[in-house]
C-alpha cells in the first residue's frame, strides 16, 4: 500500500535539496566572479599559469570570465534563466576540471585561481575535487527537468 505522506515527505527533501544546491551553485559562482572582477590582472596571470593558451587570450578571459561567472551565479536564482544558467554553470565547471586536471598531469604547481586571492593557494588536488562535488549539485538541479 502506498503511504501518501510517504511521498510527500520524498518531495519536500527533493525540493529542499535542490533548493542548497541552488544555493550553493549559483553563491559560489557569484562569490569567485565578484572576486576575480576588480582584479583582472592578476587573474590574468594566475590563467598564463596554466599554459594552456596565449597571454592576450588569458587578458579577454580575466577581463570577461569573472563576469560571466557572476552573472551565472545570479541567473540560477531566477527562475526564468535558471536553465540557461544551470547549462553554463555545467559547462563552465567541467572546463575547469579538465584545465586544473591538465595542469595536474602536466606536473605544474599552480593556485587555481578561483577565488582570486580571497582565500590560500589551494593547489589543484582539492579545486578538482570541489568541482567534482559542484557538478554533483549542477547533476541534481539536473534531476528537475528529466
Amino acid at each position: 500500500m502506498i503511504n501518501l505522506s510517504q511521498i510527500g515527505a520524498r518531495f519536500n527533501y527533493a525540493k529542499i535539496g535542490r533548493f542548497l544546491a541552488r544555493l550553493v551553485l549559483g553563491g559560489l559562482f557569484v562569490f569567485a566572479g565578484t572576486s576575480k572582477i576588480y582584479d583582472p590582472g592578476t587573474f590574468a596571470t594566475e590563467l598564463e599559469r596554466y599554459q594552456l593558451f596565449p597571454w592576450t587570450v588569458g587578458v579577454a578571459a580575466a577581463n570577461y570570465l569573472p563576469w560571466l561567472e557572476f552573472l551565472t551565479g545570479f541567473c540560477l536564482f531566477l527562475k526564468r534563466y535558471e536553465r540557461g544558467a544551470l547549462l553554463l554553470m555545467t559547462l563552465l565547471l567541467s572546463v575547469f576540471t579538465f584545465a586544473l586536471a591538465s595542469a595536474l598531469v602536466r606536473g605544474l604547481s599552480i593556485d587555481c585561481g578561483c577565488f582570486g586571492h580571497t582565500f590560500m593557494s589551494t593547489g589543484t588536488i582539492v579545486p578538482i575535487l570541489r568541482n567534482l562535488v559542484l557538478l554533483l549539485f549542477a547533476g541534481i538541479l539536473w534531476t528537475k527537468y528529466r
